[in-house]
């Protein structure tokens, strides 16, 4: 049981890295004729501070497929600029400073210090559009999950959402682009269609919003833990995985900065057992759905302390 408890707390962190985004700084270029140029700031030995909370249910794909009821989850997470490269670039590193996943009301246990261990020495390159060109380092979790984008490398995108485009964008103007879900070499990228569509207060704060829509998908070969293998003799089932999402992101114009994201994300879990036993069930289908919000981390402290005349 105990055992079980540890791999849903683990489960429900990682199920989040799939989410996988909401941005770190943005530096605006001044207002061009016809648009308005993004670009993200990056300031060596700098870092920002994200509160992270969720709310997820449906079935993990574990033990056959786990029922999961109610489940919260909240976190802080900083992502520090480690130094500025020649050509603009950013090293990033990324660190989780504190955790907490309940189910149905109970605290759900984490081995909190093994997860940031296996963050320690995770190197994230970034272009000032947002584009990440290489990832490094990074040891394996904790305890694996067989959902895509379940890995070290990929935490930073939760604090790093758009990859901006080249040209300045107008309010309403619509781009795409592509990112990778999964560090496996070979994997299909997600498919991300992003909208700036306008200006409004935030918290009492201006800021521009933007919604972005994503896409992803994949079939595979997959050994008894339902990971990705090429070795035939450790195949015994046939997966598809599929992951959608929207999002709704606030910047601050006037400091360039994250203000809060909302996410709702689905994961699908569709398998096929290669040589089923004769009468045996198919394989369930494993579901997730979650609702998470990312906010700066002093907007978020601010916003939780108690209004004037509203009881303590």
């Amino acid at each position: 049981m105990e055992k079980g408890r540890n791999l849903l707390a683990v489960a429900v962190w990682m199920a989040l890295l799939w989410l996988a985004q909401a941005g770190l700084l943005a530096q605006q270029a001044p207002v061009q004729p016809g648009g308005q140029t993004f670009r993200y700031r990056f300031e060596a030995g700098t870092q920002a501070k994200y509160r992270v909370t969720a709310q997820m249910s449906g079935t993990l794909p574990l033990f056959g497929g786990l029922p999961v009821e109610k489940m919260s989850l909240d976190m802080t997470v900083a992502l520090k600029v480690q130094r500025i490269r020649p050509d603009g670039n950013a090293e990033l590193g990324v660190d989780v400073e504190a955790f907490r996943a309940e189910m149905d009301g109970q605290a759900l246990p984490l081995p909190l210090e093994r997860l940031r261990a296996s963050l320690r020495d995770l190197v994230m390159v970034v272009t000032p559009r947002g584009e990440v060109l290489e990832r490094k380092g990074g040891s394996v979790l904790p305890l694996q999950v067989p959902i895509p984008g379940v890995e070290a490398s990929q935490l930073p995108l939760l604090v790093l959402q758009l990859v901006f485009p080249t040209e300045p964008l107008s309010p309403q103007q619509e781009w795409s682009y592509s990112r990778a879900m999964t560090a496996a070499a070979g994997d299909p990228p997600a498919q991300f269609t992003a909208r700036w569509m306008q200006d409004e207060t935030v918290d009492d704060l201006s800021a521009s919003r933007f919604h972005q829509k994503m896409r992803w998908s994949r079939s595979f070969r997959a050994d008894i833990f339902e990971l990705p293998t090429t070795d035939e003799s450790l195949m015994v089932k046939q997966v598809e995985q599929s992951v959608n999402g929207e999002a709704q992101i606030w910047f601050q114009r006037t400091e360039g900065r994250l203000l809060r994201a909302v996410l709702d994300a689905q994961y699908e879990q569709r398998t096929r057992l290669l040589n089923p036993p004769e009468g045996s069930a198919p394989p369930a289908l494993a579901r997730l759905t979650a609702k998470v919000q990312v906010t700066r981390e002093d907007l978020a402290a601010r916003n939780s302390q108690p209004k004037p005349n509203e009881p303590q």
